[in-house]
């Protein structure tokens, strides 16, 4: 258990930071999107009165591509860590059921089954 908290907190301690920059990165991105888009339906009537709705279209589609651009690595962060942690759950539990059965006859069965039930929480 001592090395399962070891290596949990070695992963968090790489996946804050990480996590922290991509979300700053991804709200410093964000703004420009809200902010066009606010502008836009300010001036809506005169972008439509100098035909210029398809210019707005793509600098705006531009910046929602810019955004994305910075969202995905937050996802694959995520993604990530989640991973990690779900396999050393899994692999706590497989250890635990295989020490229950390893010491099946000295072990009671209300014991095996609380060792093994209760990693899953």
């Amino acid at each position: 258990m001592p090395s399962a908290n070891l290596e949990s907190s070695s992963q968090a301690k790489f996946y804050i930071p990480t996590s922290r920059q991509l979300k700053r990165l991804e709200s410093t991105t964000r703004s420009p999107v809200y902010s066009h888009f606010s502008e836009t339906v300010t001036g809506a009537s005169s972008i439509r009165a100098y035909e210029a709705t398809n210019t707005f279209m793509r600098h705006s589609n531009n910046l929602v591509d810019i955004n994305n651009e910075s969202y995905y690595p937050s996802l694959g962060a995520s993604r990530w860590l989640s991973i990690r942690l779900e396999f050393l759950g899994y692999t706590i539990v497989f250890l635990s059921a295989l020490f229950a059965v390893y010491l099946r006859d000295t072990l009671s069965p209300g014991i095996a089954g609380l060792s093994v039930s209760f990693p899953c929480r």
